[in-house]
């Protein structure tokens, strides 16, 4: 068995790969803390087989990291996983990137991680164990158009997951993150949603990718546990592409 009753903390669980993540978790045995952007999301999170814990967490905020991670050392003994999912995507080249999206890209999608980190890592050190699954994107390893903010924060994330893993190396803790291509969810929809050409934007993406496909926030999910559990033991420090070969294009 890769897990035996670990508590796991999953950021961003609303919706497309958080979700998926909280299915795979629980499936594989896991006491899943479930984290959301809104409260009026709390009760259909709370509702999901193998939830134990289901909170409103705004990444960006110290006080709530130190919350939620307080409640789950009360009520589960404290954090053994933590999947640090949420993120954002907003496209903007440099003309178009101001100081109020800069931040929030960055405030996001990178002090977010550091912060859940951050807020984790004592509880890990005190067992002698534990894992981090960051997740950063294609986009942190390889270049791509009208995306210079989320592009920073995500090449931020590789960067902060190989530090962290050599720090911890020795100490039980394994760091890895997760780079996808474009997944099919809501947040690729967007992107689908706002072009004049809705089956042109499907086509442009599709192609983008060796495969000739989108991924699946399933696939993704289930990478996520892969680094999290026993399966990977020897793993630490990696930046894992899950892009149908963009990355190697």
């Amino acid at each position: 068995m890769a897990f035996n009753n670990e508590t796991v903390l999953i950021t961003g669980t609303a919706s497309g790969i958080g979700h998926a993540a909280v299915r795979r978790f629980a499936a594989e045995g896991c006491r899943v803390i479930a984290t959301v952007e809104r409260e009026d999301q709390i009760d259909a999170m709370a509702a999901m087989d193998g939830v134990a814990l289901a909170t409103k967490l705004d990444v960006r905020l110290p006080e709530d990291w130190a919350g939620v991670v307080e409640a789950a050392g009360a009520k589960l003994g404290g954090v053994d996983i933590l999947f640090n999912n949420a993120g954002v995507t907003v496209w903007g080249g440099l003309e178009e990137t101001d100081m109020e999206l800069w931040n929030r890209m960055i405030a996001i999608n990178l002090t977010g991680q550091f912060l859940g980190c951050k807020t984790v890592v004592p509880g890990m050190l005190a067992k002698g164990k534990g894992a981090i699954v960051n997740m950063a994107s294609v986009n942190g390893i390889r270049g791509n158009t009208k995306l210079i903010g989320y592009s920073a924060a995500k090449g931020g994330i590789v960067a902060m997951t190989r530090s962290l893993a050599l720090d911890y190396a020795t100490k039980g803790i394994r760091v890895n993150c997760i780079c996808p291509g474009t997944i099919d969810t809501p947040m690729a929809q967007t992107s689908i949603d706002i072009a004049e050409d809705k089956q042109a934007a499907i086509d442009a993406l599709n192609a983008k990718h060796p495969m000739g496909r989108l991924g699946t926030a399933e696939e993704v999910a289930s990478v996520a546990v892969f680094l999290a559990g026993s399966d990977s033991g020897y793993v630490t420090g990696q930046a894992i592409p899950v892009d149908g070969g963009r990355s190697v294009r």
